[in-house]
């Protein structure tokens, strides 16, 4: 391939070659600066390409013999899994192709990419390269051109060897380097890698030197070919590449030198450390090949001294393994190719050359195969998930080969390195156990493995000396945790993730697994966040020594990415990182420590240079130890803060569990402002678990908050807890107590106090309780004095024991402890205390006077019922006790624990009212309305009167209205208005009414303890548009006679000026307009909302259209007259709450505006017809004299690419032209008429891409237009005065964007639209290129249903939708024809449509309903043959071609056709038309696809078929040129009506209403207009088919076709336009002259379109008849349709 080729050949412009490659094959850039092989990238749809080449000096060259040589090699080397060969190889007449896929990363590149490769990593990569080269050399087969370049690195350390060169020369000459240059010199950086034999001289081989002279005259063969050994010397030169830091071992004069014996590389090889690997490389770039090893013996005798033995053993063929694609993939492949990675990123070895396709995978690691993966409606486990599920699965037997060598268990020691101490917070000494466990360290879920971490070597050993082969693993899992889809393979890779780290060094630890661990916390998956914050925090507490560079890693790096975590919207992820927050102040204290270890000795002695220690201590050790650990605390204090007002209990419970470290790590002042004033707060929650987890951290808070904070806010707290409603809690309390006493944090008169208030609880029925009580009065006798124990405590405590003690200790007080209340009688006498707490028996005894220690004691001795004076009550329920079985005795033990059982019913009725009040008032403070029937409201159904007049059927809304019976009996009769604050009374002295929600606003003020004022609701506002706020009520100086602005009630018949909607005006000004005199009410704060406006508009119209005098501005003089004012009722309200009339008025005005504020007022349906119109000729019903002309009004050519759609305004004001040139124009049609202009109204840019849909919003002057881009913007048109008969121009305001949608999904936009509007909604029905048909509410943009069309049937192209909105049709660019159920989003079923293309591919243009027949069933197809099949067609003639097709979709037939064809001089007659059915579309997608597959490998469309078709082309082209093609008569738009030039009430349009179907007079009317590829607008008449004619066409003065139809007995229908052929003795006819032809042709240019017309539309004003067609130049023209007398 090429050895005699021209050194200074001129390549020209590489994209031009890539070209030949196809459509889908893009040329992006070019790869480096070789002259034999020009590399360039190239972009396809499955990925990016590598294509070299080969530019042909003469087109005569063959390039046969090289395909052979590469089809064989490729065959050959398939299998291997280290290898990866060209995938195929394309001939042309101008060059020759070889394409692969592109891979990201050489081993070039990757040597100098960080993480930089470990020794390991170098001798992994090495292992793969020798065992690749052993492998080909035994298939027979020789690199030729080995360099870093050219071998290939994935992400995860596999290597391939690539880009083999059977096609360079094998011998090269000395004496002439521009061969070197030519053929191996492809970077430019001058490096050799060629063996010094293969340099030859004229004295040495002198056949070599003539067949050098031969090849450049171009008569000589190569037949040397390369040796083993030069392989060997090659590959010796890139290992020590590569164990030299990416060093060049030779340049091409240094290798010259080499070959002379002039340069010893001893020196350079020296700074490779690993003696085995030097050896290793001098022996391979021996300079005589006859010492040089084979690959084979190369690794034999490196085996388990340069390379581990695991490499041999298991990890090569494990890793190789891993990398196989899963069975479970739904692709196939073929068995002979070797798929070792061809589900992983990077790239795919060796697919089969026969299939001519390129596989490549996408970021999931899928595998996409000739574009055939959307085929999968629900994604698929990649195959990253497969690989990560075995290595899981695996990692049992994997484990034993991590070790690099098997150390005896003394080397074993030396190797790993001791361990980093944890201290754990301890359980404290209380009843229950801890709520939360110790997530550290974590359990490992690893198939048969033992959970804990550090199974396999000694629980003291936690990480290694030095890198092993659990790095290269590490590699593979790092690579493919990336692309996983599942949360389980995500949490599996942390299980081995864990499992790895005591195999891999500390470095390794921070710089290849945290960085991915990190990457995690931010999944979608909760568990996946969750875990890996506590494989984070295990990881960075394995780590004992750091390296200069990780120093800083908690401040920079890792406190950064855990800052999201604190506002995690789970509430686990929340709580595993409070519970993890301990740990991250302990470890980062311990980094901060290890950081100022490494400062104090000055530089890191270990792998580091010097430099770079010095370097770092320089940048990163200026910074004091305090300074960085205040730095570090605040950090995580910020974290703190937030964790500790969490709104769920479960995180503040994580915060509080081991909090005892961060007291340490905070320090006294930073735990009293923190940590302690947020504590406190949640002993009001209501969750006893967090009270509990308060007292069970409380110990450790208290001694390190300091004395002063345990006396002035802990023990408060903790007395007053001890009546807490669960005894837990209690038990708890008197646990902390007993261990603050042992601390001795306790004074003594604390202690006199405590005891006061606990010795009742030695009579409590919990044991818990009384455990605890004499637990804590033990540790109080210990830390008192003998004399005070014996002479104060003692002689009150007797009174609670059976018999004497001798100690006073826990043990004794048990023993001797009299026995306690019984169950039934404590909570009866609860329940006493609840109801009559005020009764003499529990009122309190005790004196304001500040009591002694003794009187403190004292007090709680029993001295009888007779001491306390007990009412009858009293004494009938010490009956009932006694009836449960209370005794004297026990009614002494009552006595003792009275004060602590009417504390206890204190707390039991504050918490019972919390319970039954709390969730009501949460409710109804989290939801956006108040739920009036829990605050014993009674709603009322009101009606709205409609426009006409009538009272609405359905409720409008459920006003919820509160009448209390004595404000409807104490209110006087008034009227008063409905739009007034204030209601006016005659009688002014009975008083003024309540204010409205009267009732409502005390409820409130009960939950909130404040007086309220109410908010407007946001449901009020949805009807009128989403984007503009409704202004909150504020207060207005009041004035005698300001003036209100008129809100219309109705809008007039016509519109005459533009309303905007950027404010709601006078919504509230009126609301707080009043007497001056009057005293400012009362605000409040609540965070309730009430359904109601408290604002109302000042004035309202009547029916009528004619104010009344309630317009004027208010007075305040009619007020004080009590003026009586009389208004239309607009609801069947009857009250006289002023806010509740203005809210009515407000849903009145709501529920009949039509979005009056945002698309405009309403407009006239039907073309506005002018006064000075001039009168115009139309066609007579029966005149058959008369036939139809089209007379050019206009010439627009202001676009410059395609019309993609036109829309016209409903009342035909205007009309909008969208086009591919990104803008919208709007024209006047006014325009039209007198002063005809070329220049549009307004251009809209807004677009950023080609517009590809427009339609017109009902009843407005808006236009809804959609992108390439995937946006939607609804845009107003500004239009007044001219209408409604004016004679005036209108005049056109600046266009309005009212809304803008875009959707989600990339690459998605709209193909088709309309719009229809409901009693409700305003909806847009579109379709998109993802299949998807979507309704959208334009009033809130919100989406109310999705229709998912199956994606195999092709993207969508049209729709046609019910007059009645119940249905809808879609057509798709395949010919498919979907029926889909609007009413229940069900697709009814599919059929194929072009029944007459007899097989060929199909595409349908548009849809719409037929206007006269089939009762809204039958619908017109626009059908297409595809590009491919016309140009297929376009050699032969076709005699006839249908061009529309009418479909009844109940049959699902055809019923009707429109037929071109071409006959002779006599015309041929008319087959009889039947009904065809419809065939059904395929609806399984593998079908599909087999179909889609089949078709494109008959026509021959794969990209690399494409240099047969070229060898054809060209040898055809020699022959002669074909005849110029015939457009296609393809129909590509269509308008149709039931009278052209007549007026009809409704908007003739696809989706237009037609005259009444059930009549007979209108069921054989109709007409349809077509444009077509031929350039020609046809009118087909349904009446009288034989008025059908050519209103415009390139030969519109040449000879008309005629029209004909026939009718079968079944009702089947075909229309006919036969064109006849010119006759034979025609052509002996003069010929006309060239001058007349040009005039003619000169003429006649501007009349018809020049390109395909795309899209039609009716006009209908200033003249009837009038149409408007688009072209793909950019073209719009008007024509007048007109009828003349035929001649």
């Amino acid at each position: 391939m090429g050895n005699a080729q021209s050194l200074t050949r001129t390549s020209g412009a590489l994209d031009s070659f890539v070209a030949e490659l196809g459509s889908d094959v893009v040329y992006e850039r070019s790869l480096g600066s070789a002259r034999f092989l020009k590399t360039v990238r190239c972009r396809h749809k499955n990925g990016y390409l590598v294509v070299k080449i080969f530019i042909k000096p003469d087109p005569g060259v063959s390039l046969r013999k090289e395909h052979r040589k590469f089809k064989s090699a490729r065959d050959a080397l398939a299998d291997l899994p280290n290898i990866y060969t060209y995938q195929s190889f394309v001939e042309t007449d101008k060059a020759g192709y070889l394409v692969r896929q592109w891979v990201a990363s050489s081993l070039y590149d990757r040597i100098s990419t960080r993480p930089f490769l470990s020794p390991i990593e170098k001798k992994w990569l090495a292992f793969q390269l020798l065992n690749a080269l052993r492998e080909a050399r035994n298939r027979k087969i020789a690199h030729g051109d080995l360099k870093t370049s050219n071998i290939l690195i994935t992400s995860w350390n596999w290597l391939y060897l690539s880009d083999f060169a059977p096609h360079k020369p094998a011998l090269l000459p000395l004496d002439d380097p521009a061969d070197f240059s030519f053929y191996f010199d492809t970077s430019g950086r001058r490096t050799c890698y060629i063996a010094p034999e293969r340099f030859y001289t004229a004295e040495s081989h002198p056949e070599s030197s003539r067949r050098r002279d031969k090849d450049q005259a171009g008569e000589a063969k190569k037949d040397n070919k390369v040796t083993e050994a030069m392989d060997c010397f090659s590959a010796g030169c890139v290992l020590a590449e590569l164990f030299l830091e990416g060093a060049p071992l030779f340049t091409l004069s240094q290798l010259f030198k080499y070959r002379e014996g002039e340069l010893n590389v001893d020196p350079q090889l020296s700074a490779i450390d690993d003696e085995g690997v030097r050896a290793l490389i001098k022996q391979m770039i021996s300079i005589d090949p006859v010492v040089r090893p084979t690959f084979d013996s190369l690794l034999h005798n490196a085996r388990g001294t340069v390379f581990p033995e695991t490499f041999y053993s298991y990890l090569h063929n494990y890793v190789a393994t891993v990398n196989e694609i899963s069975s479970s993939s739904p692709f196939h492949f073929p068995p002979q190719s070797h798929l070792a990675s061809a589900i992983a990123s990077p790239i795919s070895p060796q697919p089969s050359l026969a299939k001519n396709t390129v596989i490549a995978t996408t970021s999931s690691g899928a595998v996409v195969n000739g574009g055939l993966s959307d085929v999968f409606n629900e994604p698929l486990p990649s195959d990253s998930d497969h690989r990560m599920d075995k290595i899981w699965s695996d990692y049992e037997s994997v484990e034993p080969y991590l070790l690099s060598t098997p150390l005896e268990e003394e080397d074993l020691e030396k190797t790993i390195k001791e361990p980093v101490t944890v201290e754990y917070a301890h359980p404290s000494a209380g009843i229950m156990g801890q709520p939360l466990q110790d997530i550290f360290p974590v359990e490992l879920n690893i198939p048969n493995r033992e959970s804990s971490l550090l199974k396999g070597i000694s629980n003291s050993k936690r990480a290694s000396h030095t890198d092993g082969p659990a790095l290269i693993l590490l590699a593979l899992i790092t690579a493919n945790v990336r692309t996983c889809t599942l949360p389980s393979s995500k949490r599996k890779a942390l299980d081995v993730f864990l499992a790895l780290a005591p195999h891999l060094t500390d470095e390794a630890k921070l710089d290849r697994m945290v960085p991915y661990v990190i990457e995690l916390l931010g999944d979608d998956s909760p568990s996946v966040r969750s875990g890996a914050i506590r494989t984070l925090m295990q990881i960075l507490m394995l780590v004992t020594v750091i390296t200069p560079s990780n120093a800083s890693i908690f401040p920079e790096y890792i406190i950064p990415a855990l800052t999201p975590l604190v506002r995690d919207p789970e509430v686990s992820v929340r709580a595993m990182y409070a519970q993890s927050v301990v740990a991250l102040a302990d470890t980062a204290v311990r980094y901060l420590e290890m950081g100022q270890a490494l400062r104090a000795h000055g530089a890191y002695s270990g792998t580091r240079r010097v430099g770079e220690a010095l370097e770092y201590d320089e940048a990163h050790f200026e910074v004091s130890y305090d300074a960085s650990m205040l730095e570090l605390q605040t950090a995580i204090q910020e974290h703190l803060t937030n964790l500790l007002v969490d709104p769920s209990p479960v995180v503040k419970r994580a915060v509080l569990h081991n909090i005892s470290a961060l007291c340490i790590f905070l320090g006294r002042q930073r735990t009293n402002d923190v940590l302690l004033s947020h504590m406190i707060t949640y002993l009001n929650d209501r969750e006893w678990l967090l009270r509990y987890a308060f007292f069970d951290c409380i110990v450790d808070v208290a001694a390190c908050a300091g004395g002063r904070s345990l006396e002035e806010y802990i023990l408060p707290l903790m007395i007053q807890a001890l009546s807490d409603v669960e005894e837990t809690i209690v038990a708890k309390v008197l646990a902390a107590l007993t261990s603050l006493c042992e601390l001795g944090l306790f004074q003594k008169m604390k202690i006199w106090e405590m005891m006061s208030a606990t010795l009742g609880f030695l009579y409590h029925p919990n044991v818990w309780i009384r455990q605890g009580a004499a637990g804590f009065l033990a540790a109080a006798a210990k830390h008192l004095p003998p004399s005070d124990v014996w002479c104060i405590l003692y002689p009150s405590l007797k009174y609670f024991l059976r018999s004497e003690v001798k100690d006073v200790d826990e043990r004794s007080l048990l023993m001797a402890m009299k026995s306690p209340l019984s169950r039934p009688v404590f909570d009866a006498a609860v329940q006493w205390a609840m109801k009559a707490e005020k009764a003499p028996f529990w009122r309190s005894h005790r004196s304001t006077k500040t009591e002694s220690p003794r009187e403190s004691l004292t007090a709680v001795r029993v001295t009888g019922v007779g001491a306390r004076s007990k009412s009858d009550e009293d004494e009938a329920q010490l009956a009932k006790l006694q009836a449960l079985g209370m005794s004297s005795s026990d009614e002494a033990k009552l006595m003792a624990m009275r004060d602590y059982i009417l504390k206890l019913a204190r707390s039991v009725s504050s918490f019972a009212s919390r319970v039954s009040f709390e969730p009501e008032s949460e409710s109804l403070k989290n939801t956006t309305t108040v739920e009036l029937q829990r605050l014993s409201v009674t709603p009322q159904t009101i009606f709205l009167k409609t426009l006409s007049g009538d009272v609405t059927v359905r409720p409008t809304r459920l006003l919820p209205i509160s009448r209390p019976p004595s404000d409807l009996a104490s209110r006087i009769s008034a009227i008063g208005s409905p739009r007034s604050h204030r209601t006016l009374s005659i009688d002014h002295s009975a008083g003024i009414t309540p204010a409205p929600f009267e009732d409502l606003r005390r409820r409130l003020a009960a939950i909130n303890s404040s007086a309220s004022s109410l908010s407007v609701s946001p449901n009020l506002r949805e009807p009128r548009s989403p984007t503009i706020p409704v202004p909150e009520p504020q207060l207005f100086p009041s004035s005698l006679d300001t003036p209100v602005s008129d809100v219309p009630l109705e809008r007039p018949s016509s519109p005459s000026e533009s309303v905007t909607s950027s404010s709601f005006r006078g919504a509230t000004q009126f609301l707080h307009a009043g007497d001056g005199q009057k005293a400012a009410p009362s605000v409040g704060s609540s965070r309730a909302n009430a359904v109601g406006l408290l604002d109302a508009h000042s004035t309202i119209h009547l029916e009528g259209g004619t104010p009344d005098r309630s317009s004027s501005p208010v007075s305040i003089a009619g007020t004080i007259r009590g003026i009586e004012r009389t208004f239309p009722p607009i609801s069947s309200y009857d009250g006289h709450e002023p806010g509740i009339s203005n809210m009515l008025e407000h849903l009145y005005l709501d529920n009949n505006r039509d979005l009056q504020n945002d698309f405009g007022p309403a407009v006239h349906e039907g073309p506005i017809r002018r006064r000075n119109a001039g009168r115009h000729s139309y066609v007579s019903r029966d005149g058959n004299h008369r036939r139809l002309e089209a007379n050019l009004i206009a010439h627009l050519s202001s676009h410059s690419d395609a019309i993609t759609g036109l829309a016209i305004s409903p009342d035909h004001t205007f009309f909008i032209s969208a086009s591919d040139d990104k803008t919208l124009k709007v024209w006047d049609t006014a325009r039209l008429e007198r002063n005809v202009t070329s220049k549009p109204r307004h251009t809209y840019s807004q677009h950023h891409s080609k517009i590809k849909a427009v339609c017109v919003v009902e009843g407005t002057h808006c236009f809804v237009s959609a992108a390439e881009d995937g946006s939607i913007h609804v845009v107003r048109v500004h239009v007044s005065g001219g209408q409604n008969g004016g004679s005036g121009l209108p005049k056109y305001g600046k266009l309005q964007v009212v809304r803008e949608h875009r959707l989600e999904n990339p690459g998605e936009y709209v193909t088709c639209m309309t719009h229809y509007m409901t009693e409700s909604s305003s909806n847009l029905l579109f379709a998109t290129t993802h299949c998807n048909i979507v309704t959208l509410d334009l009033r809130t943009l919100r989406i109310t249903q999705t229709l998912e069309n199956p994606r195999h049937l092709g993207p969508i192209t049209s729709i046609c939708l019910d007059r009645k909105r119940s249905w809808v049709v879609c057509g798709t660019s395949t010919g498919i024809l979907s029926l889909w159920d609007l009413r229940f989003g069900i697709m009814i079923k599919s059929w194929k449509a072009g029944v007459a293309l007899q097989g060929k591919s199909a595409r349908i243009y548009q849809c719409i309903l037929h206007p006269t027949k089939g009762k809204g069933r039958w619908i017109l197809v626009a059908v297409g043959t595809t590009a491919r099949d016309a140009d297929a067609d376009s050699e032969m003639i076709s005699p006839s071609q249908t061009l529309v097709e009418v479909w009844d979709i109940e049959k699902t037939a055809v019923m009707e056709s429109f037929i071109t064809r071409r006959a002779s001089s006599t015309p041929d007659t008319i087959d009889e038309p039947r009904e065809i059915p419809g065939d059904d579309a395929e609806m399984s997608p593998a079908a599909a696809i087999a179909a889609l597959v089949q078709a494109r490998q008959e026509h021959g469309t794969g990209i690399f078929d494409f240099s047969s078709r070229r060898r054809s082309g060209a040898q055809s082209s020699r022959e002669y040129l074909p005849p110029p093609i015939q457009p296609s008569p393809d129909v590509r738009a269509m308008i149709i009506g039931t009278e052209l030039g007549g007026h009809h009430p409704g908007h003739r349009s696809a989706m237009a209403e037609p005259l009444d179907l059930q009549s007979g007079k209108t069921s054989s009317r109709g007409f349809l207009v077509t444009g077509s590829e031929d350039q020609r607008l046809r009118y087909w008449d349904f009446a009288r088919p034989e008025r059908s004619t050519i209103l415009s066409g390139p030969d519109v003065d040449a000879d008309k076709p005629g029209y004909s139809w026939a009718q079968s007995n079944a009702g089947a229908t075909s229309y006919v336009e036969t064109w006849n052929n010119v006759a034979d003795s025609s052509l002996n006819n003069r010929p006309p002259q060239r001058l007349s032809l040009i005039n003619h042709n000169q003429q006649t240019l501007l009349r018809a379109h020049q390109d395909t017309v795309t899209t039609i539309l009716s006009l209908e004003s200033p003249f009837r008849g009038g149409i408007v067609s688009g072209d793909r130049a950019g073209v719009l023209k008007v024509w007048r349709v007109e009828g003349f007398e035929n001649s």
